[in-house]
C-alpha cells in the first residue's frame, strides 16, 4: 500500500476502525504520518458518520453509594459496540479515580465532554484513549449561582471545539445570565452578558447538531415542563428559538426530549398513555420520522437506528413511585416498519444495571493536542 498513490490509500484505510489504525500507525512512518494527518482524520470521520459504522454506545452510571450493592458504579464508564450491543468494556476515562459523581455533557465527533463532582470538564477521546482537563474558567462564579447548564459542540467554520456554560444568577428566581464560551484551538474563554428569558425546571446538558447546542427551556419561571427549544450558535455566539409552530396542545406536554440521530436534532413530546410518543426531526424544516405507542414504556428515548434502518435503538426509564426506589432503565430495539418492540431487553454484558445515561458516540482519530497545541501534556494534565 505504501507504493499507492496517497489519496488511494486514505480512501483504503478511512474503512477500518479507529483500533485498527491505531495499530496501523507501527507499520512505517509514512503510515503514521498518514494516518496523523488532519487531512485524513477529517476523512476518516466523515465516512464514519455518513455510513453510520464505527459507533459506541456509551454508558456512565449513579454512583455506588445511591444504588443497591448488586447495581454499583462506583464512577465507571462502559463503552459496547454498537453493531453487537453483546459486551460492555470498562473505559479509562479522567475522573476515574474521583470520588463521586461523574458526568457526561455532551459527545461530539468522537469527544466526550465529562464533568465530575468537583466540577472539573475534561474532554476526552475514549477511542484514542486522548483527554485534556480544562482550565476553570469559571472559578470567579462562586456567588449567586441559581442554576448551570453545560454544552459542548463543534464549530465549523473556526474548525474549533467549545465548552459552554450558561449560567443564571439570583437567589430566590432569575435575575440575570451569563455564558461563558471555551476555545480548546485557543485555551480560552470569554463571558458574554446575554438577554436570556428563558427558564428550565432542571439544568438540562445540552445537544450538540448543526453547529448549535440546544437546550430545553420555558418561558415561565412557574412551569414544571419545558416546552421549548433555543440554540447557541458556536460561530456567531447567539441565541435563537428554534420554532415548534406545528407541536399542538404545547400545555399538555408531560415530558419533552432532545436528542440527535443520524446528527440531526431531533424532539419528541410525551403526552398521556394515550397518545403515541411522536418524533421529528429537523432538516430542512421539522419532519415527522416516525412514532412509538406508549405501550412500548413509559418514558422512551431514541438513541440510534439500526444499519438497515428499520430498528432504532430506544432507551426506556420507568420512574419509580418510592423516592427510595431507583429508576429502572433499560435498552430495547424498536421495529419502526412492524410498530413493535424487535427482541426482548438489550442485555449488556459487563454492564451494570440500574440508573444509567447513555450517548451514542463515533469512533474517531480526533486528536485533542492538535487543537490544544503545546498547552496539553500528552494523555494527561490540565491545560494552562
Amino acid at each position: 500500500m505504501a507504493k499507492l498513490p496517497t489519496d488511494i490509500n486514505m480512501d483504503i484505510l478511512s474503512r477500518l476502525s479507529v483500533k485498527c489504525l491505531l495499530r496501523f500507525k507501527c507499520v512505517s512512518k509514512s503510515f503514521c504520518s498518514l494516518i496523523d494527518s488532519q487531512e485524513f482524520i477529517k476523512i476518516h470521520l466523515k465516512r464514519s458518520i455518513e455510513t453510520s459504522s464505527n459507533l459506541s454506545l456509551i454508558l456512565s452510571g449513579t454512583p455506588a453509594s445511591i444504588l443497591p450493592s448488586s447495581c454499583y458504579w462506583d464512577g465507571k464508564i462502559f463503552s459496547a459496540s454498537l453493531d453487537s450491543l453483546n459486551l460492555g468494556v470498562e473505559l479509562d476515562h479522567p475522573f476515574k479515580n474521583c470520588k463521586g459523581e461523574t458526568l457526561m455533557i455532551a459527545s461530539c465527533n468522537g469527544l466526550i465532554a465529562l464533568k465530575n463532582d468537583e466540577n472539573d470538564i475534561a474532554l476526552w477521546n475514549p477511542a484514542t484513549k486522548e483527554h485534556v482537563m480544562l482550565p476553570e474558567f469559571w472559578s470567579d462564579l462562586k456567588d449567586n449561582i441559581y442554576v448551570v447548564f453545560d454544552g459542548f459542540g463543534y464549530d465549523a467554520v473556526n474548525d474549533d471545539y467549545k465548552v459552554v456554560r450558561l449560567i443564571q444568577f439570583g437567589r430566590e428566581s432569575v435575575e440575570y445570565t451569563e455564558v461563558d464560551v471555551y476555545s480548546l484551538r485557543t485555551n480560552s474563554s470569554r463571558r458574554i452578558r446575554v438577554d436570556f428569558p428563558y427558564y428550565s425546571p432542571r439544568p438540562w446538558n445540552g445537544t450538540f447538531a448543526d453547529g448549535h447546542v440546544h437546550w430545553l427551556v420555558t418561558n415561565n419561571p412557574e412551569d414544571d415542563i419545558a416546552n421549548l427549544i433555543v440554540a447557541f450558535d458556536l460561530k456567531s455566539e447567539e441565541f435563537h428559538e428554534v420554532p415548534l409552530s406545528h407541536l399542538e396542545n404545547r400545555n399538555e406536554v408531560l415530558v419533552m426530549f432532545v436528542g440527535t440521530l443520524i446528527g440531526r436534532l431531533y424532539f419528541c413530546c410525551l403526552y398521556d398513555h394515550s397518545r403515541p410518543v411522536n418524533v421529528w426531526v429537523m432538516k430542512e424544516s421539522w419532519t415527522e420520522a416516525f412514532s412509538i405507542p406508549r405501550r412500548v414504556g413509559d418514558y422512551v428515548k431514541p438513541l440510534a437506528y439500526s444499519k438497515s434502518g428499520g430498528k432504532i435503538l430506544m432507551d426506556n426509564c420507568e420512574y419509580a413511585e418510592d423516592e427510595d426506589d431507583i429508576d429502572i432503565r433499560e435498552l430495547f430495539w424498536y421495529d419502526l416498519q412492524n410498530q413493535r418492540s424487535a427482541a426482548d431487553q438489550v442485555t449488556i454484558h459487563g454492564v451494570p444495571q440500574g440508573c444509567r445515561d447513555t450517548i451514542v458516540c463515533v469512533d474517531s482519530l480526533v486528536s485533542l493536542a492538535a487543537y490544544a497545541g503545546s498547552g496539553v501534556a500528552g494523555r494527561e494534565g490540565r491545560m494552562s
